[in-house]
């Protein structure tokens, strides 16, 4: 079975030590295959132990992965210990942290509580996502605190990211410490969570409570875990049990979450026709679910569900449309009722080796340098575009191709190999397939190549962008006839657009890196 050191820690057992059939988790993987899932990453825990842990190659134990909205039941835990410290109440006028807003003060907003940011009750007609604040250089709490409250709180669910970042910005306000920081020293320490975690900041210099920090799997195993087991750890009670059992327990019964615009959750005032999606309720900051379960949910298939009645934890990552509910069904409906439900006759070893072989699919190609190819290399200026692309240069090497785009904002260059990923790192301006992320340092990403089959005089190069530290993968095609380029780039997944507008070229010179290529 993979392992990785930031699952090391943690005990193993085989499912079988713990009353599973190996061969329900075999029959898991195969339903995924089939369905045709994409998952990044699935681990499992039961009776105080891991019983698998599977992750879809390139994705991998120590890789971070961004998890979303995972984010906010991590930051409900920062409220818990500000709570415990006598630093704040959950019946605190949100306002009364902020004695420097100087704008309307509203009846409602008088009234907000920070249990009204919890439960996502704040009182707001409609949520912001981050993808919408990330675009935004003004301070995220003056634009919260200036947003219509036509509810009372408490009265309307309404989903909301911005909520969960005044929940950041109070524990700031009273801990003087980032959440980031506090939650390191009170719980992320103690529990041997992984160094590779990083949380966003805000304009106002606060972590994005909502969104925006990236842990390993195991990681977000560890916080399911921690709330099985009522906040403690190793004999340590980090998080206060009484937290643990508001915080997943029943706040809010048979909420909506609203139709999701891209930039917004619409609230119930908004949407025409059937809500978007149901749910069994909400507590502070997690998800009430069915038989008697409790989760954290992130964006495009990142979430952590916790089944109590089993004692299990299952944490997954990958790359899922929101609406996508199918895992959930295998965990709820087949999983769930196999754990402890009797060992059976399949060994562990066939699951270990099962584990060790699993890899996200690609598309059949001629996966290799094509010599034919090299007159359709070099660089192409481009038609006008709505994406400020000014330049495309491609060169093929032995086994790889080298991708540089040159637009307003700079140079930008993929690697992709030929049979096999390349690992770098880059600046390859995506933000509008990618949830609004762009990061200044960039992104990591591993590409592969392939030549498609030739037709009507036209060849065509296809690669795949694996941003390996994200739910999100782009397919890349290049299509070559007489001298012109069209090139078209699409995502898995995203809050919005799911692939750009085609760029056209036309080819200006050949590269100096394809001559050395050929002469040196």
């Amino acid at each position: 079975m993979k392992t990785g050191n930031m699952t090391q820690d943690l005990p193993r057992a085989t499912p079988q030590s713990r009353g599973t059939d190996p061969a329900i988790l075999l029959g898991l993987l195969d339903d995924i295959e089939r369905q045709g899932i994409e998952m990044h990453s699935l681990l499992i825990w039961q009776d105080g132990a891991l019983i698998a842990d599977a992750y879809w190659a390139p994705y991998a134990a120590a890789r971070p992965h961004m998890m979303h909205s995972v984010t906010k039941s991590f930051t409900s835990m920062a409220v818990g210990l500000a709570v415990a410290d006598g630093l704040l109440s959950v019946d605190d006028a949100v306002v009364s942290f902020f004695p420097g807003f100087s704008g309307p003060m509203e009846t409602n907003l008088r009234a907000m509580k920070v249990r009204h940011l919890l439960t996502m009750t704040s009182g707001h007609a409609r949520g912001i996502s981050g993808g919408s604040w990330r675009r935004m250089r003004s301070s995220w709490i003056e634009d919260f605190l200036h947003q219509p409250t036509p509810f009372t709180p408490g009265d309307v669910f309404v989903y909301d990211s911005a909520a969960s970042y005044m929940l950041s910005a109070i524990v700031q306000q009273v801990t003087g410490r980032q959440i980031h920081d506090y939650l390191s020293e009170r719980i992320f320490g103690p529990m041997g969570m992984s160094a590779a975690m990083t949380w966003d900041v805000g304009t106002d210099g606060v972590n994005t409570g909502g969104n925006g920090l990236s842990c390993t799997s195991a990681d977000m195993l560890k916080l399911g875990i921690l709330h099985l087991q009522d906040g403690a750890w190793q004999g340590r009670q980090l998080l206060p049990r009484k937290w643990v059992r508001e915080a997943t327990g029943m706040q809010m019964r048979d909420v909506v979450l609203g139709v999701f615009t891209g930039d917004h959750y619409l609230g119930p005032n908004e949407v025409d026709g059937p809500p978007a999606t149901r749910r069994e309720g909400y507590g502070y900051q997690w998800w009430r679910g069915p038989h008697e379960s409790f989760s954290a949910n992130g964006l495009f298939g990142q979430y952590c569900i916790v089944l109590p009645n089993e004692k299990a934890v299952v944490a997954f990552t990958g790359g899922l449309d929101d609406s996508d509910r199918r895992v959930h069904a295998l965990i709820y409906e087949g999983l769930r009722p196999a754990l402890g439900a009797g060992a059976g006759r399949q060994t562990a070893e066939t699951l270990k080796a099962r584990l060790a072989g699993l890899r996200l699919k690609t598309r059949p190609g001629i996966a290799r340098s094509d010599p034919a190819a090299d007159a359709l290399c070099g660089l192409y200026e481009m038609m006008p575009n709505d994406q400020a692309v000014e330049r495309v240069l491609i060169a093929q090497e032995t086994s790889a191709v080298r991708f540089v785009l040159c637009d307003a904002g700079g140079t930008h260059e993929v690697i992709a190999g030929f049979g096999c990923f390349l690992e770098t790192v880059t600046t390859m301006p995506g933000a509008r397939l990618h949830h609004s992320y762009q990061p200044e340092a960039g992104l990591r990403v591993l590409a592969c190549a392939r030549w498609l089959s030739a037709t009507a005089g036209e060849r065509v190069l296809e690669m795949d962008w694996i941003f390996v530290e994200t739910a999100f993968r782009d397919t890349v095609r290049l299509y070559f006839r007489d001298g012109e380029l069209r090139l078209t780039r699409q995502v898995n997944v995203n809050s919005s657009e799911l692939a750009l507008s085609d760029l056209a070229g036309r080819l200006a010179a050949r590269t100096a890196i394809t001559r050395e290529k050929e002469h040196g």
